[in-house]
């Protein structure tokens, strides 16, 4: 329940900062999508429509996140914000091994 909490408090407050009464739609992706007691608790805590787009898209943007993540690791860039994790820090997450 602390993580659908905190994904409404963070991401869609933000998004719907300017007027959080007016019911909008939000589209859920990433993995966390397929977690059906998440969702649910999710849904619970916002007064906005979810739209569940099908396994495909899902998936797809689960890697296509992942990849950007490992390319600003390769790049030595910021790849974990702080404002996102809740870390005191941005940091630069990840390992790479040589073969």
């Amino acid at each position: 329940e602390h993580i659908a909490i905190q994904i409404i408090k963070s991401q869609l407050s933000v998004a719907y900062a300017t007027d959080n009464r007016e019911q909008k739609s939000v589209l859920l992706t990433g993995g966390g999508t397929h977690n059906k007691f998440l969702v649910e608790l999710i849904k619970k805590q916002t007064h906005h429509r979810i739209i569940i787009p099908g396994k495909t898209i899902i998936d797809f943007k689960e890697a296509i996140i992942f990849a950007f993540l490992g390319v600003l690791r390769l790049r030595n860039e910021i790849n974990c914000l702080s404002s996102a994790t809740g870390a005191k820090y941005d940091n630069i997450g990840g390992v790479i091994y040589k073969v």
